[in-house]
């Protein structure tokens, strides 16, 4: 497992993305990058967003968010979408907001993260 940990510029993120969260400002928890699960994930593992890449991995697909129902209201979900996000960006890759917490919740509360949301290309296919 690749551990990434995603730093101070997720955690000024995750708190304009998460207002109202319980988070405290002291320390989020930290979000790492398994990429031979397709997944970024809490350190414990409980809470992730899975994907898929698509189009010769150039599209990140989200396909699905998890949070027990302990840790949920912390603001979890929306700190796992960060990383994703951000990781897409800093690889240069689209976003497919498959998962309906992605699409229904953290796009519209996040609309910065837009414009990495993959437009169909009628030359391009997944």
């Amino acid at each position: 497992m690749m551990k990434l940990s995603f730093g101070s510029r997720l955690h000024h993120l995750a708190m304009a993305a998460t207002s109202g969260a319980k988070i405290t400002a002291t320390e989020p928890p930290k979000i790492v990058w398994n990429a031979g699960k397709h997944r970024f994930e809490t350190e414990d593992h409980e809470a992730f967003i899975d994907y898929k890449l698509r189009n010769n991995g150039k599209v990140m697909d989200l396909v699905h968010t998890y949070v027990p129902s302990s840790k949920r209201g912390l603001g979890l979900a929306s700190l796992l979408c960060i990383a994703a996000f951000e990781h897409a960006s800093s690889h240069s890759l689209s976003v497919i907001p498959s998962c309906s917490y992605v699409s229904d919740t953290f796009l519209p509360r996040n609309p910065t993260w837009k414009p990495l949301v993959h437009s169909e290309d009628p030359k391009s296919s997944i």
